[in-house]
């Protein structure tokens, strides 16, 4: 009975035991649910105060989007203060050939060269310091290359890396390529006029002149011009050989 009773003990002790360790597995199991529901939600609010960012930024004319990092930048800034990315490398040399005439002129100017010869002579620096720090040469990790994701300038949306216009809000990425595919379209679509065939079958050298130009870009326009030339060189030659004939005789 001793053994049975220090059994059925062991057995409650076991039982209470697996309970409790389930009620543990239990409250951690919550534990963890309540973590990632706050994770969701501190997500949830992180994603609906971008997106109201991005609602100022594009209703305020002064700021826009970096394509490299999507931070929020300023719509004339050269350079993004975020990721270091060049956004306008025009304006970024511009800016940069302004700094070294200034840097320079500080360099040149007799204070500047008075400072440095009492320093060399007495070894005490009248330089400011900081004129020194606003002078300095400093190493600038500046990129043009966007890496993995590129953002629209205007939204923030990601957008194809060599698109033209962003698919959100039909901002013109590259206007350059735009109008290089707008005079292709225009280039594929068009027709030979009018004006175009009478003046090359009127006008000598004219349709060899039109055939010349659009030879790569429109052949549909090339080809009926040339023809329309050829007959008009026909035509003049016949007539001057007529001359002649008649002439002779």
């Amino acid at each position: 009975m001793t053994n049975q009773n220090r059994n059925d003990g062991a057995e409650i002790i076991d039982v209470a035991y697996q309970t409790a360790t389930n009620d543990e597995l239990f409250s951690s199991q919550t534990q963890a649910q309540q973590r990632a529901q706050a994770q969701k939600a501190a997500a949830d609010q992180n994603e609906e105060a971008l997106m109201e960012l991005a609602r100022e930024v594009m209703l305020d004319p002064e700021r826009c989007f970096c394509r490299c990092c999507g931070q929020p930048i300023y719509k004339n800034a050269s350079v993004c203060v975020h990721c270091h990315y060049v956004v306008n490398p025009t304006a970024l040399r511009q800016g940069q050939r302004v700094v070294r005439a200034r840097r320079e002129k500080y360099e040149t100017s007799k204070i500047t060269r008075i400072h440095r010869f009492i320093t060399n002579l007495t070894g005490v620096d009248l330089e400011p310091e900081a004129q020194k720090r606003r002078w300095a040469v400093r190493q600038q990790d500046y990129h043009f290359d966007t890496g993995g994701k590129v953002y629209c300038s205007n939204c923030g949306c990601i957008v194809d890396p060599n698109a033209t216009v962003c698919v959100n809000c039909n901002y013109v990425l590259n206007p350059v390529a735009l109008r290089r595919a707008q005079i292709a379209i225009s280039d594929k679509n068009a027709k030979v006029t009018r004006a175009e065939l009478i003046k090359s079958a009127l006008i000598p050298g004219f349709g060899f002149k039109l055939s010349r130009q659009y030879r790569d870009r429109r052949p549909q326009v090339a080809l009926p011009c040339l023809k329309a030339g050829l007959a008009n060189t026909a035509a003049v030659g016949m007539a001057v050989l007529a001359i002649l004939i008649a002439f002779l005789s």
